[in-house]
This record gives structure tokens, C-alpha cells and sequence, in this order.
């Protein structure tokens, strides 16, 4: 599997200038002021932001993981077994088998490419966005929530859909009831 070649930090820096610009244009967003409603419309927009910029402080001050050797690299106890000419001894042939053993396959639903996942997900998000309106709030995220937990690899499906319906659900009650706000009820009779 290809990973990024970039550090955490780099990525923690290049998404915190990004939040930032983000939770700035957020703060710019007008404010209500002939009706008084208890969440104007900048409320989650700056909050997206606010959280964005923590979780990238978060991941640049958090310590990096121990670089592991790649399957076909050559390790030191190798590279010292091979210098010292010992390369047939009973010793050394269980190293090369486990330097030619086939490498982990990917977790369910998971590609061998970073970047193709990336884009799976990103399209999901866009299918998600299209069948928003027809099928309603509470199907849609359902099944997006659903759809995104298989993907990544959990693999209990009834947990999954459980998972699913019951954020979706959550969401529709706290954001139709709790905050007045109008959500598509698509094809069910909410």
C-alpha cells in the first residue's frame, strides 16, 4: 500500500491554514437582525471551524508513530546475517520467508491505493449529496453513515445499519425538533 509521503505535521499545518481561512470566511457570514432565532446562520460554520483548527493542533503536537520496515526491505538483522556470509544456514531461511511472504491484504471494502480510497469517499460524499433531497434526510444519511462504516472496514453489517438509522434519526430529531430546523423528509411521511 502507497502511503502519502508527507508528515503529520505538514498535513496538520497545510488543514490548519485552511481551517483558519475557513473559520475566518465562517465568522464573516451575517447575523439576523430583524428576527430573533436561537441559531443564526454562521453558528455551525464557526464551530466547524473552531473544531477543525483543534484537531489540527492535535495532530501537530501529537508525537509521530515509529516508522515500521516495508515487508521488502531488508531489516538489520539481515543486513548484518548477509554481511557475515551466513545467507544458507537454517537461521536465515525463515528471515527470507518472511520477507517474500505475500503482503496483508487490505480490510473489507478497503483498495490497495491511498488515493483511489480518497476518491471512493469522496465520491460517496457526492452521491450522498445527490440523493439528499429525493430520498430525504433520515434514508440518506442512513445509508451514507452505513455505506462509509462498511467501507472503512468495521464489518457487522446489522451494527452498521443500527449505527446508521440511529445517527440518522438522531440528527432529524435534534435538528427538526430541538432546533427548528426544516430537513427533506423525502420518501418518508415524517
Amino acid at each position: 500500500m502507497h502511503h502519502f509521503r508527507f508528515s503529520q505535521r505538514t498535513v496538520a499545518a497545510v488543514l490548519g491554514v485552511l481551517a483558519v481561512a475557513y473559520t475566518v470566511q465562517a465568522y464573516r457570514i451575517p447575523e439576523f437582525a430583524a428576527v430573533q432565532v436561537p441559531v443564526q446562520p454562521g453558528t455551525l460554520p464557526r464551530g466547524l471551524g473552531l473544531l477543525l483548527i483543534v484537531l489540527c493542533l492535535a495532530l501537530f503536537l501529537q508525537k509521530p508513530a515509529p516508522k515500521t520496515a516495508e515487508p521488502s526491505e531488508p531489516t538489520e538483522r539481515d543486513r548484518s546475517v548477509d554481511k557475515a556470509g551466513t545467507a544458507g544456514t537454517a537461521e536465515t531461511a525463515g528471515t527470507a520467508e518472511a520477507t517474500t511472504a505475500p503482503a496483508r491484504r487490505p480490510a473489507l471494502g478497503r483498495l490497495a491505493d491511498a488515493r483511489l480510497e480518497l476518491a471512493v469517499l469522496l465520491g460517496a460524499i457526492a452521491l450522498y449529496v445527490l440523493l439528499f433531497e429525493p430520498l430525504g434526510f433520515v434514508p440518506a444519511t442512513a445509508l451514507f453513515v452505513t455505506g462509509t462504516a462498511w467501507y472503512l472496514g468495521f464489518g457487522r453489517h446489522w451494527v452498521n445499519a443500527l449505527v446508521g438509522v440511529g445517527v440518522a434519526a438522531a440528527l432529524y430529531l435534534g435538528m427538526s425538533e430541538g432546533l427548528d430546523v426544516a430537513l427533506p423528509t423525502g420518501i418518508l411521511p415524517l
